[in-house]
């Protein structure tokens, strides 16, 4: 009954060892593999992103070759104009000299193609005189700053700097906005 170690070592079948060797060797291969796997996909995921944003950086500079000023962009409408409309308005509070409002141009300039059927945008100087009023009555404190604006309702949403730097993000918060408006509509 009481068998050593030995003994029980030698009564093992040369041939269960190799059957489990060769099925540990298969398993390492599948985690090696699937390591492989991931690192590919996630290089290759970064490596799409780079170009992406290298398009993106490409149309955003001047005949300088330097990075397009948000004034510089032609997006949207005045901002007194937009708010007198029918449609909700997104408008963008920046500075020129804003390197964020800057890096923020063409997701706005992106967003304003995808949802130029739903949504008025406007850009509002912060340092131009003319809209020094609209500043202190909205409280702007940083830039870019970015509301979605519903004159219709007299609703106002500031969206978090957070989003910014992503469309999908603005995208969401955007639909999150449409689809409260359109119930809105629905009740009258």
């Amino acid at each position: 009954m009481g068998l050593n170690l030995k003994e029980k070592l030698q009564n093992v079948n040369k041939k269960n060892i190799a059957i489990v060797v060769s099925i540990l060797f298969i398993l390492v291969m599948c985690v090696i593999a699937g390591f492989e796997y991931y690192q590919y996909n996630n290089m290759k995921t970064k490596a799409a992103e780079a170009q992406e944003d290298m398009l993106r950086n490409i149309s955003t500079l001047n005949e300088q070759g330097e990075p397009k000023k948000p004034s510089e962009y032609n997006i949207g409408i005045d901002y007194n104009k937009a708010m007198k409309g029918k449609k909700p308005v997104m408008v963008l509070f920046y500075a020129d000299w804003c390197h964020y409002c800057v890096r923020f141009m063409p997701i706005f300039q992106e967003l304003s193609e995808k949802y130029k059927d739903t949504l008025e945008f406007s850009k509002v100087n912060v340092e131009d005189k003319k809209y020094e009023k609209v500043v202190n009555e909205v409280g702007i404190t940083g830039f870019p700053t970015v509301f979605l604006m519903d004159p219709k309702y007299d609703n106002k949403v500031l969206l978090s700097n957070a989003f910014l730097g992503k469309t999908e993000l603005v995208s969401k918060e955007i639909d999150r906005f449409l689809r409260i408006r359109k119930m809105l509509d629905s009740k009258k």
